[in-house]
């Protein structure tokens, strides 16, 4: 770290500039620009909103495209430095005495991360060390047929369907509830329904412009319903102009199977870490 490095809040008004960094080598690094994306519309929603900063490393973000967002206890990150040296240096001020979850951070970006835990003496939680992403164009996402079993429609979902898919996500922890009814209101997401107003299957779309969680209702499994609802949610992404991502956890056969028959391809694998608090904190698990 050197001596005069200060990590720095990026003006609101600068995030279309960071952004637009982005587009460089399309779609390469197009999470990094749907990310900052995602949060230029989340404050055009919520101009009030708290415990959110896009931060860069001294003022050099325009040089290299290094930024962090902390909201609340998630950090996602994203540079044009292919050193890694930018991003060691911003991860090195951080206040570690919190806990964070770090989401889909690039695989190339893992060491730097592993050694930024190591140098600050934090400990891990968990970690999703191979996570495989997979996408599929905009183009070919407009293309799926998507037809319905008699009964069944499709449709937005509210921030009531969000808490009943945080209760049985296997990855929720405190804090996800608030996360998932975000999703819900503010990005896009959809559920498939029966005539009795059941949830059987639902998306939401992360921060990063990448699908999920995905889920089926257990009493629903088996039926299809998770290649529905993939083609509904791939089909409204491609709609406001996104290629569509996914994320699987290494080890997930059938969801691997799926996203391949639907012609996604596997582009890049992807890591997430939850660190443990030096203190007592909001959210800590």
């Amino acid at each position: 770290m050197h001596p005069r490095d200060e990590l720095k809040p990026i003006a609101r008004e600068d995030w279309p500039a960071l952004r637009d960094m982005f587009k460089t080598e399309w779609p390469k690094h197009e999470i990094g620009y749907n990310t900052i994306q995602n949060y230029i519309n989340w404050v055009a929603i919520d101009p009030k909103i708290k415990n959110l900063e896009v931060l860069g490393l001294n003022d050099g973000w325009r040089e290299n495209g290094t930024y962090i967002v902390v909201d609340r206890f998630h950090i996602y990150m994203h540079s044009l430095d292919d050193s890694g040296d930018s991003l060691k240096r911003a991860l090195m001020l951080l206040d570690w005495d919190y806990s964070y979850m770090i989401v889909s951070a690039q695989e190339s970006k893992r060491t730097v991360i592993q050694e930024v835990l190591r140098l600050c003496n934090v400990d891990t939680l968990w970690e999703v060390t191979s996570s495989m992403k997979y996408e599929l164009p905009m183009e070919d996402c407009l293309k799926l047929e998507l037809s319905l079993p008699e009964g069944l429609e499709l449709k937005k979902l509210g921030i009531e369907h969000a808490v009943t898919a945080n209760e049985v996500w296997p990855w929720r922890h405190e804090g996800s509830e608030y996360f998932m009814k975000r999703l819900a209101a503010w990005n896009t997401s959809i559920g498939l329904f029966n005539e009795s107003g059941e949830m059987l299957a639902w998306s939401f779309v992360w921060p990063t412009g990448a699908i999920g969680p995905l889920e089926v209702a257990k009493n629903h499994l088996r039926k299809g319903y998770g290649t529905i609802i993939a083609k509904a949610i791939a089909k409204e992404v491609a709609k406001v102009g996104m290629n569509c991502y996914g994320t699987i956890v290494s080890g997930n056969d059938a969801s691997e199977a799926m996203f391949s028959k639907l012609g996604f391809k596997r582009v890049e694998d992807t890591y997430y870490v939850r660190t443990r608090a030096k203190k007592l904190v909001e959210y800590d698990h």
